[in-house]
């Protein structure tokens, strides 16, 4: 079986975090084909996006955070599970600021 990549995609997702290197989770994604409709994606969604119902209000105050993350990359098929690689180049992260989003560019090891 060989692998095959698909075309170059963007990859938004709604992740979160426990505290601040504490572990991550993506809770929703969606592809895309360009960076500024995944970018836009993230700003329509994110703002409205809640806590899943299994995380307490009170553990809320502890540093659980949601955010989002936009990543170049390709899925990978021709395996027994299609695989997401993301580019080695940056990514933009995005954090909640009332009904706005703001953007941040880290390296894709910041996740």
């Amino acid at each position: 079986m060989s692998a095959e990549s698909s075309p170059v995609r963007w990859r938004a997702s709604i992740g979160l975090a426990v505290g601040g290197d504490g572990p991550v989770s993506a809770i929703v994604e969606s592809e895309h084909g360009s960076e500024g409709s995944a970018r836009e994606w993230i700003e329509r969604k994110l703002p409205r996006t809640r806590f899943p119902a299994w995380i307490p209000a009170a553990r809320r105050a502890d540093g659980v955070e949601l955010f989002g993350r936009v990543a170049r990359g390709r899925v990978v098929t021709g395996r027994l599970v299609p695989t997401w690689e993301s580019d080695s180049g940056a990514v933009w992260h995005a954090d909640r600021a009332g009904d706005r989003v703001q953007w941040r560019r880290c390296s894709a090891e910041d996740r």
